[in-house]
């Protein structure tokens, strides 16, 4: 397959490997093996892993035989693979071997860049779209709107009504009834409060909607890493 990856010296940028709770998104609360690849195209302000933002935030550069060597080395059958922005680094080879061997791979990525329209088995995505209150909603590509399915989660992180507003307009305009992603709406930590959002969900009557938080800044503290 021929892809343009911004990233792609034949070598994995790994800001973090490592084993936890998928935080949030429809497999919250399971077990699974993270991969952190370092480098986006986005600068959200409110950023939450900003210590992956780029190239130079690369703890190790691996080969693709030894990524694959680091995620057999955990239990888990389950794999986010996550940034930065993971789809500008070449890992639709390691996401057919993987799938292959039965993993199912969570690809969390921004909504600014192309997904596939053929996807390696077991790949799903938690795919993004950046409201207003990210700073970012411009860069969004609207086109990937058409290549998530009902396995896929189109994820909304919202500081504000007018976010909720924009969350309300996709959800309405952009999907019907019989075709859609699931929708997850969560709070930037510290500048919304998550009763706001179940009163929006409530007072629209949002049927689709599933208001979450981030389950890991519960647990642990929210600016520890590995987590």
């Amino acid at each position: 397959m021929k892809s343009n990856y911004a990233y792609d010296d034949g070598l994995f940028h790994i800001t973090e490997i490592f084993d936890s709770i998928d935080g949030e998104g429809k497999r919250t609360g399971f077990m699974a093996v993270f991969l952190r690849l370092a480098g986006c195209n986005l600068r959200c302000n409110y950023c939450d892993t900003a210590y992956s933002l780029t190239l130079e935030d690369t703890e190790e550069a691996l080969t693709e035989e030894e990524v694959i060597r680091r995620i057999h080395s955990y239990p888990w059958k389950r794999l986010t693979i996550t940034g930065g922005e993971p789809m500008l680094h070449p890992i639709h080879h390691l996401c057919e071997v993987l799938g292959k061997e039965g993993y199912e791979i969570n690809i969390e990525t921004n909504g600014a860049v192309p997904l596939w329209r053929e996807r390696p088995e077991g790949v799903f995505y938690t795919m993004d779209f950046k409201c207003s209150g990210s700073g970012m909603k411009s860069h969004m590509n609207l086109d990937n709107f058409k290549l998530l399915n009902g396995g896929d989660v189109l994820k909304f992180v919202v500081s504000s009504k007018e976010d909720l507003d924009e969350m309300k307009d996709v959800v309405e305009h952009h999907f019907t009834a019989a075709r859609h992603p699931q929708f997850f709406v969560s709070p930037v930590w510290g500048r919304i409060q998550p009763d706001k959002l179940v009163d929006y969900v409530r007072n629209h009557q949002l049927q689709d909607v599933r208001v979450q938080v981030q389950l890991h800044k519960i647990i642990w503290d929210p600016d520890r890493r590995g987590v």
